[in-house]
């Protein structure tokens, strides 16, 4: 007897074939064309490559990597070699996101590429066909992204794809959430109203009152919505009414700064004023300075003057005019010197020997 003869009819002794031309590993009745009565085992691999191409000897593939990542599936096959039913795993065991992208013009479902999320897995079968068809489907598991911006994972709808088309959401009559697709959010409807064409978003509500509500904390009775020059808005008064009651005065002590015999801009007055927010503010002041013809004046060096004189004699006299009004703008809060100038070499005979002697005071009346 052949020494093959027994492994032989050992090995066919667990397959039969059966009449109608099924194939049974263990089993007698075999009721497919291959039936296994047992575990099968396929190929399994691990990638963490930034791309990765499936081949031909591929069926699962975990991908454990640290970076989104591409796998590209093979180019389908014409006639001879064209391996229509061939199927793939791919299960993402990492924090990223894997793209199966099909190769140019073939499709997966009608799609160049589809997503398979952070713990998620996918299988493709191959459908068999060529060109710019589907020539792989995807039949469980993988997430596809819908064109109103839907995602689908397995038989998990959710949001957070890519819009490309309007989409409208609506509960009842008039309580609509519309996205047109073209960057345009309208709330209270699906309609761009007349003058809207160049607004993003759009709320309508109809002849009910309280369209828009704002809470950042900065909101109080009567305020109003204002801008900064980056268009941060915050909620602010338009108007300080208390004239009377609400004038600040300078701070620090006032030092003569025209004592030296030359002209000039810089002098150190020893006084500043402390703006406590941005807006508009009406500045009152006065001094008398005893001097021959020249030009003294205050200033707050980017913002304008505070208090100017001009020559009115070419013998000593005060100058004027005394008190004087300015309105300035502060971009900003915070503390601002108050510098001196005088165009002429002529040291004064006096300075600040008026009744009543300097004062210099503010308050904010407009944003």
């Amino acid at each position: 007897m052949s020494k093959n003869f027994i492994p032989l009819v050992l090995f066919l002794s667990t397959i039969t074939f059966a009449q109608t031309g099924n194939v049974g590993i263990n089993t007698v009745t075999p009721g497919s064309t291959l039936d296994i009565n047992g575990s099968v085992a396929a190929s399994y691999k691990t990638v963490n490559t930034a791309s990765y191409s499936l081949t031909a000897t591929d069926f699962h593939v975990s991908y454990n990597g640290s970076t989104n990542t591409t796998f590209s599936l093979p180019p389908a096959i014409n006639g001879t070699g064209n391996f229509k039913g061939r199927m793939y795993r791919i299960a993402n065991n990492s924090n990223f996101t894997i793209t199966i992208s099909s190769a140019l013009p073939e499709t997966i479902n009608g799609n160049t590429n589809i997503l398979v999320l952070p713990n998620q897995s996918a299988q493709l079968i191959s459908t068999g066909l060529t060109g710019a068809n589907s020539t792989w489907e995807s039949i469980s598991g993988v997430t596809n992204t819908a064109s109103n911006g839907l995602n689908l994972s397995g038989n998990d709808v959710k949001l957070g794809g890519t819009l490309s088309q309007a989409t409208d959401i609506v509960t009842t009559v008039g309580n609509n959430l519309s996205i047109t697709g073209t960057g345009k959010v309208l709330l209270g409807s699906n309609t761009i109203p007349a003058g809207a064409a160049d607004a993003k978003i759009v709320i309508d509500n109809g002849t009910t009152n309280g369209a828009l509500q704002i809470k950042d904390g900065t909101q109080q009775l009567g305020y109003v919505l204002t801008s900064d020059s980056n268009g941060l808005a915050t909620w602010s008064s338009t108007v300080t009414t208390a004239f009377a009651n609400n004038w600040t005065s300078y701070t620090g002590t006032l030092v003569n700064p025209f004592t030296a015999p030359t002209g000039g801009g810089g002098l150190v007055t020893g006084i500043s004023l402390t703006i406590p927010a941005k807006g508009w503010y009406f500045i009152r002041s006065g001094v008398a300075i005893n001097s021959e013809c020249n030009d003294y004046f205050f200033y707050i060096n980017g913002i304008g003057d505070v208090w100017r004189s001009y020559c009115g004699s070419n013998t000593a006299a005060f100058m004027f005019p005394r008190d004087q009004n300015r309105v300035l703008y502060f971009a900003t809060p915070g503390n601002y010197t108050i510098l001196a100038g005088k165009t002429n070499f002529i040291i004064p005979a006096s300075f600040n020997a008026g009744n009543p002697s300097f004062y210099l005071d503010f308050v904010k009346f407009q944003n």
